[in-house]
């Protein structure tokens, strides 16, 4: 939870994307009518969504449309569909049931209170009122029985936004206004998010009141007290304690740059529930510091200053630990580097790094969250206007591809300059300027508490989760740092798995990983001696998709020592075989497969990750697919690929590509992950080394990314090359010129692109052995 209001923004947005392409590849052909309430409003008027919202004929509407699907549609679904569907068909016990068969029973709290009210009223009319002042009793009531930590996490699963439900809600009627008939999975996605609405509606004030009752019963909350440190810095944090907690104590510290007050306490209350001083601070300049807002720059010598401050306090014992996801995990690190006294160990998750994630991925400058900078530095808080329109977002992303303006101009068309930004776009490689905030070689050798890093295979941020770790390990042969990998995206790296990535159902030990309750087990490990967290056995721990297992090993080196190399033959492909990967490199070391890409075309794009994970064939998007031979045995794919490609172009430099997926018997694909990285910085991101148009050269694969599967007797592995030319990424011309300044004007000539079959790749394979 390292931020609370946006963590439940985060999950509507990712139903909403779920909700889309549910179905995994199956035709959906039956078509309904676009509901009249969403037809005849006009949406640029709030009144209008209010009417939509309150029409008693819709709700009537979508009851009747999840009445008429059949128990297999339903079943189908995710489990964030399925239980709505279930409430909108007002089958409450299925939803007991439903939810006693999963290992969260708590994230749909607010459908079973709302059933349970309904329940409790029985025959009697159920007027809003009377199910409010019901559900007002039924929560109170359970509430009471609860100890700290069950209080927490039930209010924790009842923290969502009213206000965010309905935008989301209506940003679905503006992008399906303006269709005649939808799909069913269509119909699906405005009945539970309409749904949705309507029980959180009931639930979600008359559970804050209550809330925040228990809370005043149960915790000191300190919800905004001013640290001055020195220099003039100021931080805002939020400090809580249990009522019950006398004698000094150690404390859990998260730092972020994410300030939301509500959010803060309800981090810092599970800290506290777990035996610790709960703390959240926030980066100078937020809440009520009188400092500049400056993301990132500050963050490590300003949380050792405040740990140094805590170490100081009455309630402390002069220990500090820290822990929290994404930018909260970027803090950690940028902490680490300075090694406060009082620090003892961090536990970051999706740790976030500018040069190695967002905005740059082995130094190509990406377009996703291009709007980051100005969210958390429009006010002292968090603008939550700047995600609200993602159509607007997406067109401008879609401009910047389709007009080939540079990188630095999508402020410019987005009309709202982003200075921030701008200044990170000025520093395309891993400089002095990144290397003052995180730590860098030798200083990684200082660093010697113990870490437990968590990430996902399908986390955006996974390379720069993964650069820490294997640098901490380069520079400290001696470190304490272990590693928990999973089939895990941001969201579910940082919080309780949901049942479904994309369409791809996770293994039910997957589900096992509840990132805070780890967390804090293994604080109590490493610091009383505790028992070792079941998911963190050794230094590397990660979940074999497919198995059904967790597995561990000593280190990632120990797991890719079971490569397996491959080169592409050289038997030209036809309409029945693609090029094939074989373990004997071609004797002709000049021997090539070349592709033609105009980079000014921008009708087509390559490399794009597709979605949904599993679908029924691949999309080669002009790409050359390469395969393995059918395998003859169960294998274990675990790790990274690694390698080289020996390529030549007629440019200066290029980015190359490569989507990986794996082709079951009977022709399912399942995607596994994406690989991008810009030739010229492959050596090294620090230091840029262009190629000789025409010239061989060997370009290292590097920072691709770990995943794990049980790859079944029958399948083949598949990878599609290609250069990296779509919305998510500038494009690179291959000028010379600092990419970020590069125009479409610029593009030339075709790129002419040759694949050498001396090119090496290495499959992290081995025989499975159960």
């Amino acid at each position: 939870m390292t931020e609370f209001k946006l963590y439940k923004v985060i999950i509507i947005v990712l139903m909403i994307l779920l909700n889309l392409i549910q179905k995994t590849y199956a035709d959906d052909t039956e078509k309904f009518a676009l509901p009249k309430a969403i037809a005849n409003a006009d949406l640029s008027n709030e009144n209008a969504l209010d009417n939509i919202l309150n029409s008693e004929s819709f709700k009537q509407e979508l009851a009747l449309f999840a009445a008429s699907l059949t128990l297999k549609d339903v079943e189908e679904q995710n489990m964030f569909n399925k239980v709505a569907l279930l409430s909108l068909r007002n089958d409450g016990a299925a939803i007991e049931k439903l939810i006693d068969s999963q290992s969260n029973t708590k994230e749909f709290a607010h459908y079973q209170f709302f059933h349970q009210t309904k329940d409790a009223l029985g025959s009697k009319a159920k007027s809003k009122t009377a199910l409010i002042n019901e559900a007002s009793r039924l929560i109170q009531k359970r509430f009471s029985g609860f100890d700290d930590e069950e209080f927490v996490q039930m209010s924790l699963a009842l923290g969502w936004s009213l206000s965010n439900a309905k935008s989301y809600a209506h940003n679905i009627y503006k992008q399906l206004k303006d269709r005649a008939t939808l799909s069913k999975e269509e119909m699906i996605v405005v009945a539970v998010n309409t749904h949705l609405f309507h029980v959180l509606e009931i639930i979600i004030p008359i559970s804050a009141e209550t809330i925040n009752a228990e809370q005043e019963r149960r915790f000191i909350v300190q919800p905004d007290v001013l640290v001055k440190l020195d220099g003039g810095i100021e931080l805002s944090t939020t400090i809580v304690r249990s009522r019950g907690q006398a004698a000094p104590n150690t404390t859990a510290l998260q730092f972020t740059i994410y300030a939301d007050e509500a959010a803060h306490i309800k981090t810092a209350m599970h800290a506290a529930a777990h035996g610790f001083i709960g703390m959240v601070a926030n980066s100078r300049g937020k809440r009520s510091s009188k400092n500049k807002i400056v993301p990132w720059e500050h963050e490590g010598k300003d949380a050792a200053q405040l740990i140094d401050w805590i170490t100081e306090q009455v309630w402390s014992d002069g220990k500090v630990v820290m822990y929290g996801g994404s930018y909260n995990g970027f803090t950690q690190w940028a902490t680490a580097k300075h090694m406060p006294k009082g620090l003892k160990a961090i536990a970051p998750y999706a740790a976030a790094n500018i040069i190695t994630g967002l905005p740059y991925e082995n130094n190509i400058a990406l377009t996703d969250n291009f709007e980051w900078p100005l969210f958390v530095t429009n006010n002292k808080t968090l603008d939550n206007t700047i995600y609200r329109d993602w159509q607007r977002t997406q067109g401008i992303v879609d401009e910047l591809y389709t007009s080939g303006r540079p990188i630095t101009d999508i402020d410019k068309i987005a009309n709202t300059p982003s200075p921030w930004l701008q200044k990170w776009l000025a520093h395309p490689e891993d400089d002095e300027y990144y290397q003052s905030m995180v730590p860098h070689e030798e200083e990684y050798g200082r660093i010697n508490i113990p870490v437990l890093s968590i990430t996902g295979y399908f986390e955006g941020g996974q390379i720069s989760a993964l650069h820490y770790f294997h640098e901490h390990y380069k520079y400290n042969e001696a470190a304490d740092h272990s590693l928990l990998i999973g089939p895990y995206n941001h969201w579910s790296a940082q919080n309780k798995p949901r049942s479904h990535h994309s369409n791809y159902e996770l293994d039910p030990v997957a589900l096992e990983k509840d990132t805070e309750e780890v967390v804090f087990e293994w604080f109590n490990y490493v610091l009383h001696g505790k028992k070792r967290p079941k998911l963190v056995q050794a230094k590397v721990n990660y979940q074999v998709m497919g198995a059904n297992e967790w597995r561990y090993a000593d280190s990632i080196e120990t797991l890719n020592q079971h490569n397996q190399t491959f080169y592409i033959q050289s038997t030209k492909p036809n309409s029945q075989q693609n090029y094939v990967l074989g373990t004997t490199a071609s004797k002709d070391s000049d021997e090539y497969i070349e592709q033609t890409i105009d980079l000014a075309d921008r009708t087509e794009q390559r490399n794009s990750a597709p979605w949904p994970v599993i679908q029924s064939s691949i999309n080669k998007q002009s790409g050359i697919q390469i395969e393995t031979p059918v395998f003859e045995q169960d294998m274990e794919l675990t790790g990274a690929i690694t390698g080289f490609f020996d390529i030549s172009i007629n440019k200066k430099d290029v980015d190359l590509g490569f989507n990986y997926y794996e082709v079951t018997a009977d022709g399912e694909v399942f995607h596994l992950n994406t690989y991008r990285s810009r030739a010229s910085y492959a050596d090294d991101i620090s230091k840029r080394r262009l190629l000789t148009p025409n010239q061989k050269r060997r370009v290292p694969i590097v920072n691709a990314r770990f995943t794990s599967k049980l790859i079944r007797a029958g399948s083949k592995i598949v990878l599609v090359l290609n250069v990296n030319k779509n919305v998510a990424a500038q494009v690179n011309l291959g000028t010379g010129k600092t990419v970020n300044h590069e125009h479409i004007s610029d593009a030339g000539e075709p790129l002419a692109l040759k694949w050498y079959l001396s090119s090496r790749i290495n499959l992290p394979l081995k025989a499975w052995q159960k």
